[in-house]
């Protein structure tokens, strides 16, 4: 935001998204030194995105224009235009804001009509794209004296929410594992704007009763949220967004055994985007993004072809928790300049048996949403459902 107010972060997205798009159009552009530099490609810009290509950091630019690198910048970015361009107009249509942990399934929210809305996706894009990143959104909330040990995924979201430049939660939504930071920023904003807040209990073990008990949780949540927004969930409605999820889940490991594959043909800057648009799972646009990426590493796959420099002996790299969000071009260094292929991280790793939902009918898909529905618990059950049918 630097400042700026009057612009709402969704704006600033859009007009990221747009800008990245326009400027990943131009022939022969491969770096902002190509055209004279920052100042003056800023002034051949046009004008609508000057402002925030300030903002930018300069370094994503100039990652995202390498060859290697600009299909899936350019499907990051028509992915985040299409998203943002889907929930601004459910908003001015006066669509309840159903604010959400990044590991809720939203396939449920959208059936019911309700704009999804990832509490930590303003955090987390927003350090990606500026450099400034969630700055102004963290001191705002550590002003009202939220230490500064909590996490700033959630931190930077609720600052923007008492800044005035993030849409008002109608309902808040929030499982309730794995941190406590996140359990008492969810029940501060519940609290300051006056919204129904539903937690969703988890299970001690992952086994059948588990299972039956998280089953039991997402009934209890959505006869909550069909009182609270006045929609009946429809069948045929979940079926078609869980189908778009499992499209989305299904590109996905296939692109992780692709990484598998030497020399790796993904390039490993987006990984973070991966997360991002994992909460967008059960998304037209999300489905497209994970197809998109896929279809590009098959081809340089199938062409033997892989984003280390020949020069360069290949390290395989898997984090173990997750990255550094607000510094893409960190992971596209480390592939020039030591070989190191970002493989996966705690949040964007699927196992391999996870499967696909079954769509026959409510009582599969929900039983399929609930193995889903927390980081720890992704994999399809155990023994003769693995894999799930589609």
């Amino acid at each position: 935001m630097t400042g700026n107010q009057e612009m709402t972060i969704y704006d600033n997205w859009l007009k990221t998204a747009e800008m990245a798009l326009f400027l990943l159009d131009q022939d022969g552009l491969t770096n902002l030194d190509d055209w004279g530099g920052k100042e003056t490609v800023r002034e051949i810009l046009p004008e609508e995105y000057q402002r925030v290509f300030d903002m930018v950091q300069i370094d994503l630019i100039n990652t995202i224009l390498k060859d290697k690198n600009r299909g899936q910048a350019v499907a990051f970015s028509q992915c985040l235009k299409d998203f943002v361009e889907f929930a601004q107009e459910k908003i001015a249509q006066g669509r309840p804001c159903c604010y959400h942990y990044f590991a809720i399934n939203v396939e449920i929210l959208l059936a019911l009509d309700l704009v999804p809305i990832c509490y930590e996706l303003f955090s987390g894009l927003t350090s990606a794209l500026y450099t400034d990143g969630c700055e102004e959104g963290i001191d705002r909330i550590e002003a009202e004296g939220f230490p500064d040990h909590l996490c700033s995924s959630q931190k930077g979201c609720a600052g923007f929410l008492l800044m005035g430049v993030v849409p008002k939660p109608d309902v808040i939504l929030k499982s309730s594992t794995p941190c406590d930071p996140s359990n008492m920023l969810y029940q501060w904003t519940a609290r300051k704007y006056n919204a129904p807040f539903i937690v969703l209990d988890a299970p001690y073990y992952h086994n059948e009763r588990g299972i039956k008990f998280t089953i039991g949780e997402l009934k209890r949540m959505i006869e909550e949220l069909e009182r609270i927004s006045g929609n009946t969930l429809d069948e045929d409605k979940l079926r078609e967004y869980v189908k778009l999820g499992n499209k989305s889940i299904d590109y996905f490991l296939k692109l992780q055994e692709l990484k598998k594959l030497t020399p790796c043909p993904d390039t490993g800057w987006h990984k973070p985007a991966d997360t991002i648009f994992i909460t967008q799972v059960g998304t037209p646009m999300g489905a497209e993004y994970f197809q998109r990426i896929y279809e590009m590493a098959k081809e340089k796959a199938d062409r033997g072809e892989g984003v280390i420099p020949e020069d360069k002996e290949e390290i395989r790299a898997v984090w173990g928790y997750t990255w550094n969000c607000y510094d893409l071009p960190f992971f596209d260094w480390l592939e020039e300049e030591h070989g190191v292929t970002y493989l996966a991280d705690t949040l964007t790793y699927f196992s391999p048996d996870t499967g696909m939902v079954d769509t026959s009918n409510m009582e599969t898909m929900l039983e399929g949403l609930a193995w889903r529905r927390c980081p720890r618990e992704r994999s399809a059950p155990p023994g003769s459902r693995t894999p799930w049918a589609g």
